[in-house]
């Protein structure tokens, strides 16, 4: 296709082998991932402070990185670092992981949860009690594009 000034116009994106567009889906993905995080973590400590009284930002943290407590979350932090790394790519070396696969891994942690694992166990309680982790959930599903066809 041709524009009519005769620029050659950019190909349009199909999603196969399109690595630029999913690329963009996965730092899209981003913010909303790590707004679920940040309330996820700020639901479990309201149910901490619940039975144990006011925390401090110091004891949360403290909590939140060496208690088995909150163990259950690691399973989205490794794949927001997992998703830093692709993004920060130079493209020099190869990437651990393709973006469609960081992509997949989004949509198999929380689309839906797995109620068998231990994160899947807890993401779906949180859902029934925290208003602000099912407007993060919300926002993420919508922003995940579509399965790939096959």
């Amino acid at each position: 296709m041709v524009w009519p000034r005769g620029e050659p116009a950019a190909p349009p994106k199909t999603g196969v082998g399109d690595t630029t567009g999913i690329a963009e889906d996965l730092a899209a993905l981003r913010p909303h991932l790590l707004d679920l995080h940040r309330r996820l973590l700020e639901a479990e400590r309201v149910d901490l402070e619940r039975y144990g009284g006011r925390l401090t930002g110091a004891e949360f943290l403290q909590i939140a990185s060496q208690s088995f407590r909150l163990a259950w979350l690691r399973p989205l932090s490794e794949l927001i670092a997992a998703i830093d790394e692709a993004l920060d790519a130079d493209g020099t070396e190869p990437a651990a992981e393709t973006p469609e696969a960081l992509v997949a891994r989004v949509r198999a942690l929380v689309a839906p949860p797995d109620a068998g694992t231990p994160f899947g166990r807890r993401y779906l309680a949180m859902l029934q009690v925290s208003p602000g982790v099912v407007m993060a959930h919300s926002g993420l599903i919508g922003m995940l594009p579509p399965e790939p066809a096959g």
